[in-house]
């Protein structure tokens, strides 16, 4: 009976016993936040973190209309398009969707229709992904163009 107590109580206090690698009953930091001021701490306490640049986002907007230019102040480094599209107030602005499907339908009066429709380049570049993937670094300039896909591509 003994053997048998033994036999079935050894396994289980291995297995209490374990700690998958830790040393000293010291808890483990993998999976979980590193406390400020502690040895391999990557946080930065608050207030003296690194400030977030900002910069100006010039909108110019081309349709059928006179060219309307305006200027976005403080914009944050990493903001999208879409954030900044859905702030602007110069003009109104619909869209339909968010984030990845995020899609402009309308600047002013002139909405897409058909095979015509509103595309963007940013820094005189045609955009290669939507409103909501693009990721902006300020100062830079979105240009708005209204007319046929196919005609806007090669421009």
């Amino acid at each position: 009976m003994k053997v048998l107590a033994a036999c079935v109580l050894l396994p289980l206090i291995l297995i209490a016993g374990c700690d998958s690698g830790s040393s000293g009953g010291a808890v483990s930091d993998v999976g979980s936040p590193a406390v400020v001021g502690q040895p391999g701490s990557t946080d930065i306490p608050a207030g003296n973190g690194p400030a977030v640049e900002t910069g100006t986002v010039t909108v110019e907007i081309k349709g059928s209309g006179a060219p309307l230019t305006f200027e976005i102040a403080d914009v944050r480094q990493g903001t999208t398009l879409e954030e900044v599209m859905r702030s602007v107030t110069q003009v109104s602005v619909s869209m339909r969707g968010s984030g990845v499907t995020a899609f402009v339908d309308q600047i002013g009066e002139q909405a897409a229709s058909g095979s015509e429709g509103w595309v963007f380049r940013v820094d005189g570049v045609h955009a290669n992904q939507g409103v909501g993937s693009t990721v902006l670094t300020p100062p830079t300039t979105i240009t708005w163009v209204y007319g046929d896909a196919d005609d806007l591509v090669i421009e």
